[in-house]
C-alpha cells in the first residue's frame, strides 16, 4: 500500500532529479541565449526583467532584451522610475548595466513611434529591430522570458 508519505517523498526526489537536469540543460558553458521580452515599464515587472538579465550575464550567458509595447520606455533618456526594490537603481541604470555587460538591446520601431519616441530619445547603444529579432526569438539555443 502506497501512503502520503511515500508518494511526497517520490514527488520531491522527481523534482529535484527534473531541476538537476534542467540546471545542465540550460547551463552557461553552452553559450545559451536568454532573450528578455520586456513589454512593460513598470518598476516591478521590469525591474525583475531586468535583475535576471544582469544575473544571466555575471553567469556567463549572452542576453538579448527586447523593448517592446511599453518597454520602450525603459529606452528613453527621459522616462523617469522609481528605484528597484532594495537595490537603489533605476530601470535605465539597470538597463545600462546590463549593456555594459554585454547585453543587446533591442527597441521594437512601430512601439517606439507609438510611444512619440525616435532613436535620438534613447539610450545610446539601444539597436532599433526589424525581421532580426523573430529569429533571435526562435534560434534552437535561446530560452524567452517576457515580462
Amino acid at each position: 500500500m502506497t501512503t502520503r508519505t511515500h508518494i511526497q517523498k517520490m514527488f520531491i526526489l522527481c523534482l529535484a532529479l527534473t531541476l538537476a537536469l534542467l540546471s545542465g540543460t540550460l547551463s552557461a558553458t553552452e553559450k545559451k541565449t536568454i532573450f528578455y521580452n520586456v513589454t512593460t515599464e513598470e518598476v516591478w515587472p521590469a525591474g525583475m526583467a531586468l535583475g535576471q538579465a544582469n544575473m544571466a550575464l555575471k553567469n556567463g550567458y549572452k542576453v538579448v532584451i527586447f523593448l517592446n509595447v511599453r518597454g520602450v520606455f525603459l529606452a528613453s533618456t527621459s522616462f523617469k522610475t522609481d528605484s528597484f526594490g532594495g537595490s537603489g537603481k533605476s530601470l535605465q541604470d539597470m538597463l545600462r548595466s546590463a549593456m555594459d555587460g554585454g547585453a543587446k538591446v533591442v527597441i521594437c520601431p512601430m512601439c517606439m513611434k507609438k510611444a512619440g519616441m525616435t532613436m535620438d530619445d534613447v539610450i545610446k547603444g539601444i539597436v532599433k529591430g526589424g525581421p532580426d529579432v523573430m529569429k533571435a526569438m526562435t534560434a534552437d539555443d535561446t530560452a524567452v522570458i517576457s515580462y
